[in-house]
C-alpha cells in the first residue's frame, strides 16, 4: 500500500512539471529561435565587443576570449572592421552552440525545425548571418 502511495505521488510530481524539465517559452518555434539568437547577440555587444572596442582592459573571459583571437589573428594593432570579423567568429559559435541546446529541450522549436524545408544547420546559418556584428 505504501509504494502504491509513493508511485502516485512520484506520476503526479512528473505530470505537474516538477520532473525537472526545461522551461517553455512559447508556443512558436521560430519566435523563440529568434528570442534566443537576439539575447545573446544583445549581451555579446554589450558585455563582450563594446569594452574591447573601447580597448578597455578586459575584466570577463568572453572579453579576453575576443582581445586574444583578435590580437593572435590581426596582431596588436588591429583595427575596427577586425575586431568586428573576429567577434562575428565567436559570436555566431555562441549562438550555434545555444540554439542546438534549446533544440534539445524546446519542442516547439523542435517542431518548427521539422516541419521547415531548410535544416537546422539552414536556419542556424541564417540566425548568426542576422545577428552578426555590421
Amino acid at each position: 500500500m505504501k509504494t502504491i502511495w509513493i508511485f502516485g505521488l512520484l506520476a503526479a510530481a512528473l505530470l505537474s512539471g516538477c520532473g525537472g524539465s526545461a522551461p517553455r517559452m512559447g508556443a512558436d518555434g521560430a519566435a523563440n529561435l529568434d528570442a534566443m539568437a537576439r539575447s545573446i547577440a544583445i549581451d555579446y555587444r554589450e558585455r563582450c565587443f563594446e569594452p574591447v572596442l573601447a580597448r578597455k582592459v578586459p575584466d570577463d573571459m568572453c572579453q579576453f576570449d575576443l582581445f586574444d583571437k583578435a590580437e593572435r589573428q590581426w596582431g596588436t594593432t588591429f583595427g575596427p572592421s577586425e575586431l568586428k570579423s573576429s567577434a562575428n567568429k565567436l559570436l555566431g559559435m555562441k549562438i550555434e552552440t545555444e540554439l542546438l541546446k534549446l533544440l534539445v529541450y524546446d519542442a516547439p522549436s523542435q517542431r518548427y525545425v521539422a516541419a521547415s524545408t531548410r535544416t537546422r544547420y539552414e536556419i542556424i546559418a541564417a540566425l548568426k548571418d542576422k545577428y552578426r556584428i555590421r
